[in-house]
């Protein structure tokens, strides 16, 4: 049977045939396009199926010497298109056994593929000659008939699937849910815009996959299968060529064709977690009994191995490699190529941690220099409530004067330390910085999928524990001095910790931790990674702060420029 493939164009939803190679000629072209005159979704899958059907039959009528021109075609795939295949006639056909049927009338599926069986049957050679052939060619066409005429005594009257979709209304069909159901998520200020755009895409794929079916008729079936679609959804799907413009089983099919690599790990759990928030959504709005999702186990380290095993700490040779020669040419130009990299092997901090951090976030506890992750300014994220910390700064970033540059920043009138990556509007400061760096340690022959900025975590944790481990430090302990650098140490809650101030009766954040600061001090102390840190001129992204202090400036001024809101004239007041 031909596989339709359905195109979306300004004036409405298509369906395109393949026409086989030796019927090109007969048929008089290459493709068959025909108007679907439905909405997208399961109506259109079924008006193409229809026709498909129709057209199937045609083929194996054409091969077998039925004369057809293009009004014939075009009846066909109207009738097929419109449900009516019952008024499938086909006259004159001669069969590959020698056998001539002067009419054939096709009105039911089950009466169509009964003829397609028939067409299948090889050509006897004894054609000619085998009676037989001849008396069982009468047997089976009589077969047909009566069939048909059983079929249609017994089976009751059925109504158009495209009328019963057409009937339900759009705000019970899923597309009028998931719309329904997005507007609700904007209207939740907590959220981040990014957060609803991903939500729109998983929610893209669940009807793509389902199509727009009843809301209520969703269940653990469908969940599934929207599961196992994204496990194969190829990365920047709508960007690249070879699946721009597909239906997303096309994608989905594609790219197991492909063989595309499996999204990673948290990839899939935003799929999960997104899925659920919908079906929890449907399940309070009354459309769903339960949630379907209760009955699928979420992606996890147990579930997909290969997630595990690309979350490895470089290699001394690796770690060797980012810091030669090519760093410094790199990252010559941007202060969060340079200074960026070197606090995320020196803290272990994770890429967004390092890339949001601002003046503000620098400055000294006890006469310790460090810098505080935290959520307080606009636009800064932290993973969990451990997260929050104050990181001592390793004598080597020191040395290699990052105090100097953040006066430097602060003397340009800049907020943050690394002005030039792009954040905010639900965008992590650190997307670009992560890219870029995945991207300059590929030059460096470092090409397994999964490495990138946070092998530098897991180099300094890795290296950290064994060297407390020669030193005899029992594992619970190693976690824990460890933890309060990286983020991974849950304080306890204690009345002391909320109300402490430093030596000049300043409040400090509770997480801060002054009382452990030596210990953290003495920790970083311990991790020394042979590399040398390639010498910072200072002034040396003078002209990228000076750039980016303009940017700020015009920003600020079209800001104030915006034309205020008219408010509401007072009750009795004229204007």
């Amino acid at each position: 049977m031909p596989k339709p493939l359905l195109l979306s164009r300004p004036s409405g939803l298509y369906v395109r045939f393949l026409v086989p190679t030796d019927l090109r000629a007969v048929v008089g072209s290459r493709f068959l396009v025909r108007a679907l005159h439905v909405p997208s979704g399961d109506a259109a899958r079924l008006v193409a199926a229809h026709m498909a059907v129709a057209l199937s039959v045609m083929f194996k009528a054409l091969r077998a010497g039925k004369k057809m021109d293009d009004t014939d075609i075009a009846e066909l795939l109207r009738k097929a298109a419109n449900g009516d295949l019952q008024d499938l006639i086909l006259k004159g056909v001669k069969l590959s056994d020698g056998t001539s049927m002067e009419e054939v009338r096709i009105d039911t599926p089950q009466d169509a593929t009964m003829f397609a069986e028939i067409l299948r049957r090889p050509a006897s050679r004894k054609a000619a000659v085998d009676e037989g052939a001849h008396e069982r060619g009468e047997r089976r066409r009589e077969q047909m008939r009566q069939s048909s005429a059983r079929l249609q005594a017994q089976a009751p009257p059925q109504e158009d699937p495209i009328s019963v979709l057409a009937r339900v209304p759009r705000k019970k069909r899923l597309s009028g849910a998931i719309a329904r159901h997005l507007r609700a998520l904007k209207h939740l200020r907590r959220l981040e815009p990014n957060t609803i755009m991903e939500s729109r895409h998983t929610l893209r794929i669940l009807l793509g996959v389902v199509g727009d079916m009843p809301a209520s008729s969703l269940n653990v079936d469908h969940a599934r299968e929207v599961m196992a679609a994204v496990e194969h959804w190829p990365k920047n799907a709508t960007q690249v060529p070879d699946y721009r413009g597909l239906s997303v089983k096309e994608i989905v099919r594609l790219s197991k064709e492909n063989k595309e690599p499996r999204p990673a790990l948290r990839t899939l759990k935003k799929h999960w977690d997104r899925l659920n928030v919908f079906t929890t959504w449907l399940t309070k709005q009354g459309l769903l009994q339960h949630n379907p999702m209760g009955a699928i186990e979420q992606p996890s380290e147990h579930t997909i191995d290969a997630e595990a095993e690309s979350r490895r700490p470089f290699s001394h040779e690796e770690l060797k490699a980012v810091f030669g020669p090519a760093f410094s040419r790199w990252a010559a130009k941007w202060p969060h190529r340079y200074w960026g990299v070197v606090l995320g092997l020196y803290s272990g901090a994770r890429v967004a941690e390092v890339a949001q951090l601002s003046v503000a976030d620098v400055l000294f506890v006890e006469d310790v220099p460090g810098y505080v992750i935290t959520h307080k300014i606009k636009g800064n994220k932290v993973k969990n409530p451990s997260s929050k910390r104050f990181v001592p700064m390793a004598q080597p970033v020191i040395d290699a004067g990052f105090l100097g540059y953040v006066e430097e920043v602060r003397a340009a009138g800049l907020t943050r330390l690394f002005p030039n990556l792009p954040g905010g509007n639900g965008l992590s400061y650190g997307r670009q910085l992560s890219r870029q760096f995945s991207a300059f340690i590929k030059t460096q022959g470092i090409d397994e999928p999964g490495m990138g900025f946070h092998a530098l975590r897991h180099y300094l944790v890795t290296h950290l524990d064994r060297t407390l481990q020669a030193q005899r430090m029992k594992l619970g302990d190693r976690n824990e001095a460890i933890g309060r650098i990286t983020g991974h140490y849950k304080i306890p809650d204690t009345t002391l910790r909320n109300t402490y101030v430093d030596e000049r009766g300043l409040p400090i954040p509770s997480f801060v931790e002054p009382e452990t600061l030596s210990e953290r001090v003495a920790t970083l102390a311990l991790f020394s990674p042979p590399v040398e840190i390639p010498a910072y001129i200072p002034g040396q992204f003078a002209g990228q702060l000076k750039e980016a202090a303009a940017k700020k400036r015009r920003a600020e001024r079209q800001e104030t420029e915006k034309p205020k809101a008219k408010s509401a004239p007072k009750p009795g007041v004229r204007r």
